[in-house]
């Protein structure tokens, strides 16, 4: 774990006492019931230092069991949570980020050839995203064990001229992950890297899913068969608000990676806000089958979580409004 230094005790401790404060609880439980109102279930899981200091549940159409220790699909944050593991195993001397891929499964096609680890973790390897909706609505009814069973829908189409944001990357990055550390599922593959800071799961057919918004009248309705159990750490990872938080803390005590590369590394959900001195980590998910938001304050250490059941408002303001509120920063412009 990395050393912190008196100041950051200090500051974090003035954190902690100012996060049970009144006018903070009031001011974060306003902001989160606006929005909450959009959702038939949303949670919120706050931690700043070690602790978990505030959390919310709110929504329209709650059921006995959604809280915040229910696990939703968080969707594309599994995205962030593959970039740590790859940190991690460059951090730990186990893998080169600009390793050809080919080098680690020799099975790709050919021209996979030159594409690195690095251009897979920051988008700019060429793999192609959805095309349209039949085809991610292909991809969605489509059964996977490991992130191999899932390369066959993509793995032949050729390279895109002009790269960019791509869930199919990462479900290969899933795939060279599994291989690279010699596990049985992906689920394994992560846990051997990450151990205890990963708190996820893969998505299956059976699980807690999202509802959606259907009729005139405006009723929730739940989704069947609904699995996005293929795209592994492309967005098919299912998480509590709790878990999500505990991880975003792993990332900030240093249980993860060094913080300090965050910034500097091939992590495009990473960067510093030199106006207020923060680094910071976030990533936001939704498809589907839910809605999520996950920022982690490596200094302060705060770590926010917000799931939900739905794909509805992006949650990214909220995060950082409450982000802001128990790191005690001045409210944004």
């Amino acid at each position: 774990m990395l050393s912190v230094t008196s100041t950051a005790m200090a500051l974090w401790a003035a954190v902690s006492l100012q996060a049970v404060e009144p006018q903070v609880e009031s001011a974060a439980q306003a902001a989160f019931d606006a929005v909450a109102q959009g959702y038939p279930a949303l949670n919120a899981t706050v931690m700043v230092g070690d602790a978990i200091v505030w959390e919310a549940e709110g929504g329209q159409a709650r059921q006995p069991q959604d809280g915040t220790a229910t696990d939703y699909n968080f969707y594309s944050i599994a995205k962030m949570l593959t970039g740590l593991a790859y940190l991690r195993l460059e951090q730990d001397g186990r893998l080169d980020l600009d390793t050809p891929v080919r080098s680690i499964d020799p099975d790709l096609p050919a021209h996979y050839d030159g594409v690195t680890v690095h251009q897979l973790l920051d988008h700019s390897a060429g793999v192609r995203h959805y095309t349209s909706e039949a085809d991610w609505i292909g991809f969605s009814d489509r059964r996977c064990a490991l992130p191999s069973d899932a390369l066959g829908h993509f793995i032949d189409d050729p390279l895109v001229t002009t790269p960019g944001y791509t869930t199919f990357g990462y479900v290969l990055l899933s795939h060279l992950l599994v291989t690279l550390t010699g596990q049985a599922d992906f689920d394994a593959a992560m846990q051997d890297v990450l151990g205890e800071a990963y708190r996820a799961h893969t998505d299956r057919e059976d699980a807690v899913k999202a509802t959606a918004w259907v009729g005139e009248a405006g009723d929730w309705q739940a989704y069947e068969d609904l699995s996005a159990e293929c795209k592994f750490g492309g967005g098919g990872l299912l998480a509590s608000a709790r878990d999500l938080a505990e991880t975003g803390a792993a990332l900030y005590r240093g249980e993860i990676v060094d913080p300090a590369v965050l910034a500097e590394g091939p992590a495009y959900w990473a960067g510093r806000a030199e106006e207020v001195n923060l680094t910071y980590a976030a990533h936001s998910g939704g498809s589907p089958g839910g809605r999520a938001f996950l920022i982690v304050y490596l200094e302060p250490q705060v770590s926010v979580a917000l799931t939900g059941n739905y794909d509805g408002e992006n949650l990214q303001a909220l995060a950082i409004t409450l982000a802001d509120l128990f790191a005690g920063l001045p409210p944004a412009e």
